[in-house]
């Protein structure tokens, strides 16, 4: 009976530590059972490595051939050539790099932003918070396009630019989320321990309340990239994102709208760029977001 008993209770032990595989594991465990989560990976994968890769086509993506304006798709050229004879598939890859980087880098301007507002708003309360949740609020309900248009017109058309006002309009949902976080978690009992010991608000905040909260701004991290891409290739296609001759996914359609109904590849390539990219990394949101719930939930 003992030895019964005895096996009985290796097994459970063995059944509750399959769910501690932490957050890496978590994350890993989930696109494994999510097959349209893991091709979006692939494709994020694939479209990242093309843009990193970008310097080792033949062609030069600003270099113009008036002998071969406007060139079907073929061997010579993937995508064809636009309207001033430059590879097409070559500028979709430079464009893959500029929207890609103006998407990151938003994004983590924008998470940086949300997240120090959201939490300070939410650990100090009472005024503080109103005043802060007022704040965000007021730019919740202004239209950021309309504003972004604005601005854009004021300011030169940089790339850097471009990075900043979308980081500066795309804040306020990030800090939404942290802040709901905020005041669940200043109540944990780590996190009141380490009050009574001393702790100064900034050592609680950047050390215990943000690190037990990375799950939420990973998924809002990765739900702003999408917005961010669509976002300035929304720009550059009304002409106050990327500049020409600097190739974005936005200013290759801008360039392309001329030419719709003769040579249409011209709008699909770069369409379908910025479709997959954004589509991936909302779904991937979304499997993170499953990936990463409590483990009492799951």
């Amino acid at each position: 009976m003992d030895k019964r008993f005895q096996r009985v209770k290796v097994q459970e032990t063995n059944t509750e530590a399959r769910y501690e595989r932490g957050l890496v594991g978590d994350i890993l465990h989930t696109l494994k059972g999510n097959r349209l989560a893991m091709l979006c990976v692939v494709i994020l994968v694939i479209i990242t490595l093309m843009a990193i890769l970008a310097p080792l086509s033949p062609y030069d993506p600003d270099a113009q051939d008036y002998m071969a304006i406007l060139q079907p798709p073929s061997s010579e050229h993937w995508f064809g050539t636009d309207e001033l004879g430059r590879d097409y598939f070559t500028r979709a890859l430079y464009g893959g790099r500029i929207s890609l980087t103006v998407g990151f880098l938003s994004m983590l301007l924008s998470v940086t932003i949300g997240t120090l507002i959201g939490t300070f708003s939410g650990y100090m309360g009472g005024k503080v918070d109103t005043l802060l949740m007022r704040f965000t609020d007021l730019f919740m309900s202004v239209p950021s396009m309309m504003l972004m248009v604005v601005i854009n017109a004021i300011f030169p058309p940089k790339l850097y630019s471009v990075i900043i006002i979308l980081g500066l309009f795309e804040w306020c949902q990030v800090a939404r989320i942290t802040r709901a976080e905020t005041l669940a978690l200043k109540q944990r009992d780590y996190v009141i321990a380490a009050k009574h010991l001393g702790a100064s608000h900034k050592r609680i905040i950047f050390k215990h309340i943000i690190p037990n909260m990375s799950s939420s701004i990973i998924v809002a991290g990765s739900l702003a990239v999408a917005r961010a891409i669509l976002t300035e290739s929304a720009l550059s296609f009304l002409g106050l994102g990327v500049q020409l001759p600097k190739a974005s996914w936005g200013t290759m359609l801008q360039s392309a709208q001329m030419y719709m109904t003769d040579v249409p590849t011209l709008a699909v390539f770069p369409g379908v760029f910025i479709m997959l990219t954004v589509f991936s990394f909302n779904i991937l949101g979304d499997a993170l977001r499953v990936a990463l719930e409590p483990k009492m939930i799951k």
